[in-house]
């Protein structure tokens, strides 16, 4: 059995905070209660619950299993339906050079960028992308400083979260995940949950709030004199073109659209960052965000356009609330 992953015109389902138009029957925008023309389901989808950092949206305390077959049929709904996707050879181009076999050397055999052309008009017209990006310059990379998050960088995170839930890659993922009772029903509340999953702090280093699972997955960190995470096309593509990355060679690359590389962050090299090639930023939050949920804390394996997929995922200490790491 699959859940309803398709809209209905007189629910809120899948609609919270879209854009007003005329031809629906009622409507789930933020003004339709001062109109009086909001969906019967309005207050259960779209109205939030009262969320304190100490008063979460619960977890399902039993929540059904989740398949492998049922995780490979999601994974093709997320990955076909992802309309933000980067098409290698359309939108941008890659110039793989040296191929590195031994990633414990540190030597750069490869002298022009990992990505040689990019439309970027294109690509990151996208709000997605573009409160995405926003977010990168929002941290300290060496680990044991404690990050500390003003107001307006605050509401950049919750920018980028407004933004992504309007997409159908979140909705069926959302879908997905109420169906089998594993987050919150009401959508309000699910996007609480993927903030504390993506940008709850913690400490990676010396008892500070020094990290998060958005830093570490999508930005990347520096400690113990190593790049620690950073599995982001969208990261990567933008530090090499500013200079801040130097790309020396790539390690895999696999279908349907994942690359190792090997590179170096001003004097600091990753020796191994894997990460998907072309897919946008929704995408890589839903898939990651699938596995931490349904198979944390190790292997998330299914097939995926054809091919066998390997996401590993690890939480943090607290209850599981935090995402640690997430990489294919």
């Amino acid at each position: 059995m699959k859940p309803p992953f398709l809209t209905c015109p007189v629910s809120c389902a899948s609609r919270c905070g879209e854009t007003y138009d005329s031809s629906n029957t009622c409507h789930c925008n933020d003004r339709c209660q001062e109109f009086s023309n909001c969906c019967d389901d309005y207050n259960a989808f779209c109205v939030p619950t009262t969320v304190t950092p100490t008063t979460l949206p619960p977890v399902p305390s039993s929540p059904l299993p989740v398949s492998s077959a049922e995780l490979s049929s999601l994974a093709d709904d997320l990955w076909y339906g992802d309309v933000n996707f980067a098409r290698e050879g359309v939108d941008f181009t890659l110039s793989l050079q040296s191929y590195v076999s031994n990633t414990a050397m540190h030597t750069d055999y490869s002298s022009s960028r990992l990505f040689s052309y990019m439309n970027e008009n294109g690509v990151f017209s996208s709000p997605t992308y573009s409160t995405f990006a926003a977010i990168f310059n929002n941290y300290i990379a060496q680990t044991g400083n404690t990050e500390h998050v003003p107001s307006a960088e605050s509401a950049e995170n919750e920018a980028f979260l407004s933004e992504i839930m309007k997409t159908q890659v979140m909705a069926k993922l959302h879908d997905f995940l109420r169906w089998k009772g594993i987050v919150p029903y009401n959508e309000a509340d699910f996007k609480a949950r993927l903030n504390e999953i993506w940008f709850g702090r913690y400490s990676r280093q010396d008892g500070k709030l020094d990290t998060s699972g958005f830093e570490h997955v999508f930005v990347g960190e520096v400690k113990n004199g190593v790049v620690s995470g950073m599995h982001s096309w969208v990261r990567f593509y933008m530090a090499e073109k500013s200079g801040d990355f130097d790309y020396s060679g790539y390690v895999y690359k696999n279908q349907p659209g994942t690359i190792g590389v090997q590179f170096r962050w001003g004097s600091v090299w990753k020796n191994l960052g894997g990460f998907f090639l072309g897919t946008s930023p929704e995408f890589d939050v839903a898939i990651y965000t699938l596995c931490f949920l349904t198979r944390p804390n190790g292997p998330c394996q299914f097939t995926m356009a054809g091919s066998q997929m390997r996401i590993i995922t690890y939480s943090w200490l607290d209850r599981g609330r935090y995402l640690a790491t997430a990489y294919p």
